[in-house]
């Protein structure tokens, strides 16, 4: 076996939550296992898709109380694993081949069980981005956005790279929109302000990207990254208008220079 039962539950929700593939038998069907799809739709009440030969969704759907799914029908965890968690990871492993073609068809597959799975979504978007088929991304990234509480902190690294393939695409305002979406999850990474620093910069809202690079740098102020924005802004002479921004960055300036002749002079120590 694969994965146990809570790992093919776990759709990376909040909470407990059942979701995955489970069989019944049924009377009509002298005894033969029927195969469904299941989720939890709230606390007593779970929806059912069946699902056909090839495993896939038939249209037919039914609800069940709780507790009578709980008696009559059996977790499957081998054939979740094969029918989704795989075929997700199939896809992932295609995709940092850059094979976006294949890893399209696996997220797809997956999506057609659970069209809420949250890393097919994801990786489908990817892909999307990565043929340049904007218009395509731009839906599933509508619908990844309105999962309004299916989202951990765990997942704000799917919300990053999503903010970096936008920005590199050009699509500057979705990209913040991710990465506002990452800082929802995660409100003390300096990384993600500085993701978010860029993109207002490369659309032109210098103001934005200074207020951005403010809150990298009282989060971390020994940051790499932003402490090189920050050198380079400084270089070409660019600038905040609002003259207590524009105070603030003179003083990381100063400290930013300070700090590196600092580190200049512990590597000389050690010559």
């Amino acid at each position: 076996m694969h994965k146990d039962g809570a790992d093919i539950l776990d759709d990376g929700l909040k909470g407990p939550r059942i979701k995955g593939v489970f069989s019944s038998r049924e009377a009509d069907g002298g005894g033969e296992k029927t195969y469904w799809f299941a989720k939890e739709i709230d606390t007593d009440a779970i929806s059912l898709d069946m699902l056909d030969e090839n495993m896939l969704p038939t249209g037919r759907r039914r609800i069940r109380d709780k507790d009578d799914f709980l008696i009559e029908y059996a977790l499957e965890p081998e054939l979740g694993y094969r029918l989704l968690t795989q075929r997700v990871l199939r896809g992932d492993m295609y995709r940092k081949q850059d094979k976006n073609l294949e890893a399209k068809i696996e997220y797809r597959q997956a999506l057609r069980i659970d069209e809420e799975n949250i890393r097919a979504n994801f990786g489908l978007g990817l892909c999307y981005l990565a043929l340049n088929q904007l218009d395509k991304a731009g839906y599933v990234f509508t619908n990844i956005v309105a999962m309004d509480e299916s989202f951990g902190e765990e997942h704000k690294h799917l919300f990053n790279e999503f903010g970096i393939a936008l920005r590199k695409k050009g699509l500057f305002d979705e990209a913040v929109r991710y990465y506002s979406r990452a800082v929802e999850l995660c409100p003390t990474d300096e990384n993600l302000y500085l993701n978010m620093a860029r993109a207002d910069f490369d659309k032109g809202d210098r103001e934005g990207a200074f207020l951005y690079l403010k809150r990298t740098l009282e989060l971390n102020p020994d940051q790499s990254e932003a402490r090189a924005f920050l050198a380079w802004l400084r270089k070409n002479d660019i600038k905040p208008q609002d003259p207590d921004m524009a105070a603030y960055f003179r003083w990381a300036s100063s400290r930013s220079l300070l700090t590196a002749k600092d580190d200049k002079d512990e590597e000389d120590s050690d010559d």
